[in-house]
C-alpha cells in the first residue's frame, strides 16, 4: 500500500511536491469509505487528479512510472549508458538532480519502507532505505552518496555484504543487491514489480493480450473479469475465450520468413461476446457471437482491456494508476470503478487507485472525500503545483463544505485548476 510519493525536478514539476495518501483524521466523508486501516492508520483508497491541459497531471503519473521502471531496470545498463533524465527547464537555476521517493507498506508482514533516489542523465547521485519492521523502531539500512555506499551492517547485512562489488554510476544499489539475492533488497524490487503499476487509460489497447491471454489460461481469473464485466451492464453476460491457431494462417509472400516464424510462435486469443437473440415477441430464441474488437464499442474494449489490472489490484492489494481512467468510457462506467476500490466490501485487501481525469461528474461528495480528490496547476514560473480540495482556500478563503457542489464549484473556478479565470467566489 502506498503512503506517499515524492518527485523534485522533473518535466513540468520544479520543486518537490508529495502526494501523500494518508487519509485526514479530522473530516467525517463518506461514513467509513475511501480508506483502509492497517496498523490504526487510514490511507485512501483512491485518489483523482483534476487539472487543465498542459497543468502536469500525466507527468505526476509519469514520474511514478518512471521511478518504477529505474528500479526495475538501472541494473541492466552498461557504464556509459544514460539514465531517462527529464529535468525541469523553465529556470535560470542551476539544474539539480532528479528526485523520487516512496514510502510504502508491504503486504507480507506490514513493514513500512521509504525508498528514494536522486539522479542526473550519468549517474545515481544519491539513494537511501528506510524501514519500519513491526514491533521494532525505525531503521536507516543504508544511504549511498556518489559511490561512497553505507549499510548498516545489522540491520542490512546483504547490502554490508556488497557493499564494496563495483557498481556502475548508473546502477541503483537496491537492484544490484537484489540481483545478488538480498532478501530485503528483493522486497522492495518485488513490491515495485507487483504492487506498484502505473499503466495509460488512452493507449489502453497494448492490456488486450495480457486480459485476453489470462482470462484463456485461468479460470478464477476469468471469472473475477466476467464479474466485472457483468457489474457494468454492456449488453452480454459472458464471452468465448479460443485461442487461434497462427500456424494455419495465410501470410503475404512479401513477408520476411523471420516475422511468419515469430508471428506463428506466438499466443493470441480471441475473445467473443455472447449477446441474445429474441424473436418478435421479445422471447430469447438463440444466442449469437460477436467479436469483441470488431463488434463491442471503444468504451467496452477499454474497460476489457483494463480489467484485468483492475481485477488484479482489487484480489491483491496493489496500486494501480491510470492516466486518463475516464477515456471514451460513460461517466457512470468510471464512477463504478471508483467505488468498487472505496467500498470496504468489495476492497478487502487494500487496493489503491490513482487517476487523472476530466471527468467533473465525479466530483462528488456521494463518491469522494474531500481529501481524495486533488487538483493540479502551474505557478507563475510554469511548475506543476498539486493540492488536495481541503486545501482549496486561496480563493474561497476556508475549505470546501461538505454540502458543497463541487462539480459546480470546480467549474466555476472556486478551486482553481481551471483553463479560465472566473470572478464567481462563492461556495454552493
Amino acid at each position: 500500500m502506498l503512503i506517499r510519493f515524492s518527485v523534485d525536478n522533473y518535466r513540468s514539476i520544479g520543486e518537490e511536491r508529495v502526494l501523500d495518501l494518508n487519509a485526514s483524521n479530522a473530516i467525517k466523508d463518506l461514513a467509513n469509505k475511501g480508506f483502509s486501516t492497517v496498523q490504526d492508520r487510514k490511507y485512501l483508497n483512491s485518489i483523482a487528479f483534476y487539472g487543465a491541459n498542459s497543468s502536469g497531471k500525466t507527468n505526476f503519473l509519469k514520474a511514478i512510472g518512471l521511478m518504477r521502471s529505474i528500479v526495475l531496470h538501472s541494473v541492466r545498463l552498461n557504464d556509459n549508458e544514460s539514465l531517462p533524465y527529464e529535468p525541469f527547464l523553465l529556470s535560470t537555476k542551476d539544474s539539480h538532480p532528479t528526485k523520487f521517493e516512496v514510502s510504502f507498506i508491504d503486504p507480507e508482514d506490514r513493514a513500512q519502507f521509504d525508498y528514494g533516489f536522486t539522479y542526473t542523465a550519468d549517474a545515481i547521485v544519491e539513494e537511501w532505505l528506510d524501514a519500519k519492521f513491526p514491533k521494532k523502531s525505525k531503521k536507516h539500512l543504508f544511504k549511498r552518496s556518489g559511490a561512497r555506499i553505507e549499510p548498516d551492517p545489522t540491520a542490512f547485512a546483504e547490502g554490508e555484504k556488497f557493499k564494496d562489488v563495483n557498481l556502475n554510476k548508473n546502477r541503483l544499489f537496491i537492484s544490484l543487491v537484489g540481483q545478488l539475492g538480498g532478501e530485503i533488497s528483493n522486497r522492495i524490487i518485488d513490491w515495485f514489480r507487483t504492487k506498484f503499476i502505473v499503466i495509460s487509460g488512452i493507449n489502453d489497447s497494448n492490456y488486450y493480450r495480457r486480459t485476453s491471454r489470462n482470462v484463456y489460461e485461468n479460470q478464477e481469473y476469468r471469472a473475477g473479469v466476467l464479474d466485472l464485466i457483468r457489474q457494468m451492464k454492456f449488453g452480454f453476460n459472458d464471452i468465448k475465450v479460443e485461442k487461434v491457431d497462427m500456424s494455419t494462417m495465410t501470410f503475404p509472400q512479401d513477408l520476411p520468413a523471420e516475422i511468419i516464424a515469430k508471428i506463428k510462435n506466438e499466443t493470441y486469443i480471441e475473445i467473443s461476446t455472447i449477446h441474445n437473440v429474441y424473436d418478435e415477441n421479445g422471447n430469447i430464441a438463440s444466442t449469437r457471437l460477436l467479436e469483441l474488437e470488431g463488434n463491442e464499442s471503444a468504451g467496452t474494449n477499454k474497460f476489457f482491456n483494463l480489467a484485468g489490472h483492475i481485477y488484479e489490484s482489487l484480489k491483491d492489494g496493489r496500486t494501480l494508476c491510470v492516466d486518463e481512467l475516464d477515456s471514451q468510457m460513460h461517466p457512470l462506467i468510471s464512477w463504478r470503478i471508483v467505488e468498487m476500490f472505496n467500498n470496504p466490501n468489495i476492497n478487502n485487501n487494500g487496493a489503491q487507485l490513482i487517476f487523472t481525469t476530466h471527468d467533473t461528474n465525479l466530483l462528488s461528495k456521494d463518491l469522494f472525500r474531500r481529501d481524495q480528490i486533488w487538483f493540479v496547476e502551474k505557478n507563475k514560473m510554469e511548475s506543476s503545483d498539486i493540492y488536495t480540495m481541503l486545501e482549496a482556500k486561496q480563493q474561497l478563503k476556508h475549505s470546501p463544505r461538505t454540502d458543497s457542489n463541487y462539480q459546480k464549484n470546480y467549474i466555476n473556478g472556486r478551486y482553481g485548476a481551471i483553463p479560465f479565470p472566473t470572478n464567481d467566489l462563492s461556495d454552493d
